[in-house]
């Protein structure tokens, strides 16, 4: 991956990394512009949820719908038991509650290392969800610690996380805004996030959109991208990214709330990205039929109903930044698309001005309802050239 400069991203050293900067997520030439988004899709929507209380039996059922409607996420898991949890001994004080009820909500924060849970997360990474890390524990953790839990995330996927979301700053010192950053502590983080280069969801302030956003995403595509600059350029780390929504609505309420039918339009309409900051262990679920609530199954069968990109975290960030690879130009009836990135960029989509469409040699790429035009991959430092063509 590269940087906008075409400074190559891969191959940086750790002394030189520099944050990636917000550009323009089109790049136009006249009227006509490179999509974002693969395959001719419109705009880009997962969920990215924080583990915080989360148990999978409660979340099983949300995943079920998910599956259903094609929608893949990210999911972030705690790797190891908090303090408080005593080694997950808490279990005996857990099994013993006879009210099926209570029981059934009695587990919080269970993470990879359980036996169970970790069937769980393999079982939907291997159904096309994204397994993120949520910090090592509910409770704080040392350097040796977090350590210990990217070796362990990654014997128990066969790599290492992709997404590390950072759980509370507050109470957490091992999160950048407390200890992280700090390199004479302890809790010092910020050199194995370095090392193993995950992308990371910096808990604080600039995670998410200022409280005064007008929009409740505040990243539309022709505008901005899903980076936190300001956090990139403070740690020193090129791989911050922020999400979409309110600090005070990240649960199945504040997403009815969020992400209403005409701002799912407006996202759509504008090309936008949303990484959905949510906690699905939280309102997400009806406890009395205990599947997902019927108002957030059908807001998210409105979603899937529409030309959007359902793909994890990852897949969506890195596919802008290797976008900004490419450069298109247009001159004397033809568009050149050149991709300057050290790696093959797959199903390239082009927008069209005035629903024309391009051709080369015999085949005619016409254009969809919103002038996608999708004219396939483009390998490392090639160049494609196409005839303007009704």
């Amino acid at each position: 991956m590269c940087l906008f400069l075409f400074v190559s991203f891969a191959c940086l050293s750790r002394a030189t990394e520099q944050p990636i900067r917000n550009q323009a997520s089109s790049t136009k030439a006249g009227d006509w512009r490179l999509s974002l988004y693969p395959n001719g899709h419109t705009f880009a929507f997962t969920i990215v949820h924080d583990a915080d209380s989360a148990y999978s039996q409660r979340l099983a059922p949300l995943f079920e719908e998910f599956d259903a409607l094609n929608m893949k996420i990210t999911a972030t898991v705690f790797v190891f038991w908090a303090d408080w949890a005593n080694r997950g001994k808490i279990w005996s004080s857990w099994n013993q509650i006879t009210d099926p009820g209570k029981r059934f909500l009695a587990p919080k924060a269970v993470p990879l290392e359980d036996d169970a849970e970790r069937a769980f997360y393999l079982n939907i990474a291997a159904r096309g969800h994204e397994i993120g890390m949520h910090t090592p524990s509910d409770t704080s953790d040392t350097t040796e610690q977090l350590q210990k839990a990217f070796e362990y995330f990654t014997r128990v996927f066969g790599h290492p996380p992709a997404i590390y979301v950072e759980h509370s700053h507050a109470s957490n010192q091992e999160t950048l805004g407390n200890e992280g950053a700090n390199l004479g502590s302890k809790y010092y983080s910020l050199a194995i996030l370095r090392s193993y280069h995950p992308w990371v969801w910096v808990d604080g302030p600039l995670g998410l959109p200022a409280s005064d956003a007008p929009k409740y995403y505040d990243l539309i595509a022709s505008k901005a991208a899903p980076f936190s600059d300001e956090s990139a350029k403070r740690y020193g780390f090129d791989k911050i990214f922020a999400r979409t929504g309110k600090w005070k609505l990240a649960d199945g309420d504040g997403f009815l709330l969020e992400y209403s039918v005409a701002n799912i339009d407006d996202l759509e309409r504008n090309r936008g990205i949303a990484l959905v900051y949510t906690h699905l262990d939280s309102k997400w679920l009806d406890m009395d039929t205990r599947k997902m609530r019927a108002p957030l199954s059908e807001r998210l069968r409105y979603v899937a109903s529409k030309n959007g990109w359902f793909a994890p975290a990852s897949t969506i960030l890195d596919r802008v930044i290797a976008m900004r690879n490419l450069s298109l130009d247009s001159k004397g009836g033809y568009i050149r698309i050149r991709n300057r990135g050290a790696q093959t960029i797959d199903a390239v989509t082009v927008v069209s001005p005035d629903g024309a469409s391009l051709c080369k040699a015999k085949t005619k790429f016409p254009p969809g309802p919103r002038g996608d035009i999708v004219v396939g991959a483009i390998k490392a430092n090639e160049s494609l050239s196409f005839r303007v063509c009704n």
